[in-house]
């Protein structure tokens, strides 16, 4: 019989599998996951139209009992909004987990690689060229072919003298300043009041998230979420190199793949959901891997929790500190989050 270390403890969510995990682990998920809860609840309660803790707990849970003027205002203006923006936040944090892993640079994100650009460049040409041709529910799944596009692309062009994770970065760069100049030739010479709202969207704006993208981005986010978690162990040795990886039954011509793939539909879904917050699948990694270091069974779920923070968090800033302007999530992530990123990357021992 095999005796764990006493930090150590067996989890077992589903019959046949047992998991060993560290109680730091357990603890830290434990605390932002409370941490998320109350930022949920802050952003209900937080806006134009201030109510009291008391009552927003009310609305949600028994809102037949209360005025409708302010169960619509929690109902289909806030929760849908700090829903979507959960979501986002924790899809685009495992996006970044997995993009970091497979490509061994702490750097890499969903935004540098050029898959959110290929979603974004995408979602542009149904906004700005041809608008309301396709239902809010398929936009994910059209963000998600301009992804995988760029995905296969980059892949392709990366592999052809065999795969380097250097080449696959320093492509998906190229790639990405490419898409990026098409989208700024849509966004110049397309019809102004289709611009302004695309511009509204690219800056990370979830203003006018409904319960029908949310359920749509629930959907991607389950299914795909769960697959990378799933890979885990995988992940573990790919960081460890090809080499290491391989001796331990890991093929990285299939599992890279799909880990792609996942990030693939994980940021396009975000992207189609709430626009480009490219900064948090860079930053929501690193905060969480002071947590629980590379160790990807914790790190995956743990990102995803602090992503979903950081961009309640952003949206319910944007919305109260300058009101009634509105500032869109993914600046405000930008302005507090990146001195905080440069301060972080700067104490970080050289590696």
């Amino acid at each position: 019989m095999n005796m764990l270390p006493a930090h150590f403890l067996r989890i077992k969510p589903f019959p046949r599998v047992v998991l060993h995990a560290r109680s730091s682990d357990i603890a830290w998920l434990i605390c932002f996951t409370i941490l998320l809860l109350s930022v949920l609840l802050w952003g209900a309660t937080t806006g134009s139209y201030q109510i009291s803790l008391f009552k927003s707990w009310h609305i949600i849970f028994t809102p037949e009992s209360e005025p409708d003027k302010l169960v619509r205002v929690i109902w289909e203006f806030r929760l849908p909004r700090l829903f979507a923006a959960a979501l986002c936040g924790a899809a685009l944090a495992i996006a970044g987990v997995i993009l970091q892993s497979i490509t061994r640079n702490a750097l890499a994100s969903p935004g540098l690689i050029g898959v959110e650009a290929g979603a974004s460049a995408t979602m542009l040409i149904f906004m700005v060229i041809i608008p309301e041709v396709i239902p809010a529910l398929w936009l994910p799944v059209c963000a998600m072919l301009g992804g995988f596009f760029v995905a296969v692309c980059i892949w392709a062009l990366s592999s052809r003298a065999g795969y380097s994770p250097i080449r696959l970065v320093l492509i998906g760069v190229g790639i990405t300043s490419m898409l990026s100049a098409f989208s700024e030739m849509l966004i110049t010479y397309g019809d102004i009041e289709l611009v302004e709202s695309a511009l509204m969207w690219l800056g990370g704006s979830l203003h006018q998230v409904s319960w029908l993208q949310v359920e749509a981005m629930m959907i991607w986010f389950v299914v795909s979420g769960t697959l990378a978690w799933l890979c885990f162990r995988q992940l573990n040795l790919l960081v460890l190199g090809d080499k290491v990886a391989f001796s331990r039954g890991v093929d990285n011509r299939k599992v890279i793949p799909f880990l792609l793939l996942l990030s693939v539909v994980l940021t396009s879904s975000s992207v189609a959901t709430a626009g480009t917050l490219t900064f948090v699948g860079l930053i929501a990694p690193h905060i969480a891997r002071r947590f629980c270091s590379d160790r990807h069974g914790a790190l995956i779920p743990l990102s995803a929790l602090i992503g979903a923070c950081l961009v309640v968090l952003g949206d319910t800033l944007g919305r109260t500190v300058f009101s009634p302007l509105q500032l869109p999530a993914g600046l405000v992530l930008v302005l507090v989050g990146a001195p905080y990123f440069i301060i972080l990357m700067s104490r970080l021992r050289k590696t």
